[in-house]
C-alpha cells in the first residue's frame, strides 16, 4: 500500500530486486506509492552489473524519487524502470520513471551497464523540481515511450533556452542543445549539426540519441562530443557517427555543462538523405 523501498539513511545499495514486478519479472504487482524513495546521501540503487539491476516497475508513484535538499551523492544505474524484465515497455510506473528534488545526484553513467533503461512511465522519464535541485547528472540512459518528457525541468513541460543560460532552477535550466540538421550519406554515415548557447567560455558534454518515432526522449545513446563556449556562449558542432540509423528517425541531443546539470532534451531533428 506504500512504497517498495524506503531509504531515509546514507550509504544503502538497493540491487538486484524486483520492486513492482512479480517473480516473473513481466506482470505488475506494484506498490500504493513509489517503488524505490530515497532521502538520504551516497546510496546506489543498481549498480553496473546485470546482477545488480532492479527491476522497478507497476508501482502506483514514481519509480525512484530522490527527494529532499539533502538527498545528494546518490547513484541510480543499471535500472529498468517502467520496462518489464526483458526491456519492454510494458510495466510502467503510474507517475514519473525517476523524480528527483535533491542536488548532486547521478542518473546512469558513461558505460554501457550503468544506463538505465527508462520507458512505460505514466509521467516524465526523468523529472528534476526545486530551486535546490542543481547538479544532477543523467547520462547515457534509455528512455523512451514514456507519457510525458525524457527529461522535464520543472515538471512543466518543454523548457525554453535563454540567452546567456542565466537563469535558475532545477539543473539550473542548463539550455539544451539545437540541431540543425541530421543527414545520412550513401555510406551509411549520419552527420549531426548544430548549436549551443550557454555560458560563456565552459566545457559542456553533448551527448546524441536515435528514436524510432516521437519527440524529446532518447532511446539509443549513439555517442558523446565535448563542446567548447566562446567569450558570448556559443558553439556550433558536428557529429558524425557509423551506427545503424535509418531515414526517417529523429535525433535529439542533452547538454551536460562542468556543474554536473544535465538539460532536457533537444527538439528532434529527423534524418534525411544527404
Amino acid at each position: 500500500g506504500a512504497s517498495g523501498v524506503v531509504l531515509a539513511a546514507d550509504s544503502n545499495k538497493v540491487s538486484g530486486n524486483y520492486v513492482g514486478a512479480d517473480a516473473t519479472g513481466t506482470k505488475d504487482l506494484g506498490n500504493g506509492e513509489d517503488g524505490v524513495q530515497v532521502s538520504g546521501s551516497k546510496n546506489t540503487v543498481g549498480g553496473a552489473t546485470a546482477g545488480e539491476r532492479n527491476i522497478i516497475s507497476g508501482n502506483a508513484g514514481n519509480g525512484v524519487e530522490l527527494t529532499g535538499i539533502f538527498t545528494t551523492g546518490n547513484k541510480v544505474l543499471g535500472n529498468f524502470i517502467g520496462a518489464d524484465k526483458n526491456g519492454a515497455p510494458v510495466l510502467g510506473n503510474s507517475g514519473n520513471g525517476v523524480y528527483i528534488s535533491g542536488p548532486g545526484n547521478t542518473l546512469g553513467g558513461t558505460t554501457a551497464a550503468a544506463r538505465n533503461v527508462i520507458s512505460g512511465n505514466a509521467g516524465s522519464g526523468v523529472s528534476i523540481v526545486g530551486t535546490d535541485a542543481t547538479g544532477n547528472r543523467v547520462l547515457g540512459n534509455s528512455t523512451f515511450s514514456n507519457g510525458g518528457l525524457g527529461i522535464d525541468l520543472y515538471d512543466d513541460g518543454p523548457t525554453p533556452n535563454d540567452s546567456g543560460d542565466t537563469d535558475a532552477g532545477p539543473n539550473n535550466l542548463q539550455n539544451k542543445p539545437v540541431l540543425t540538421s541530421a543527414k545520412k550519406s550513401a555510406t551509411g554515415t549520419t552527420a549531426i549539426k548544430g548549436t549551443l548557447g550557454s555560458t560563456p567560455n565552459s566545457t559542456i558534454r553533448v551527448q546524441f540519441f536515435s528514436n524510432p518515432s516521437g519527440a524529446d526522449e532518447g532511446k539509443t545513446l549513439l555517442g558523446t562530443r565535448s563542446v567548447t563556449t566562446d567569450g558570448s556562449g556559443k558553439v556550433s558542432f558536428t557529429f558524425s557517427t557509423k551506427q545503424a540509423i535509418r531515414l526517417g528517425q529523429n535525433i535529439t541531443a542533452t547538454a551536460t555543462g562542468p556543474g554536473g546539470n544535465t538539460s532536457e532534451f533537444s527538439a528532434p531533428k529527423r534524418v534525411v538523405a544527404s
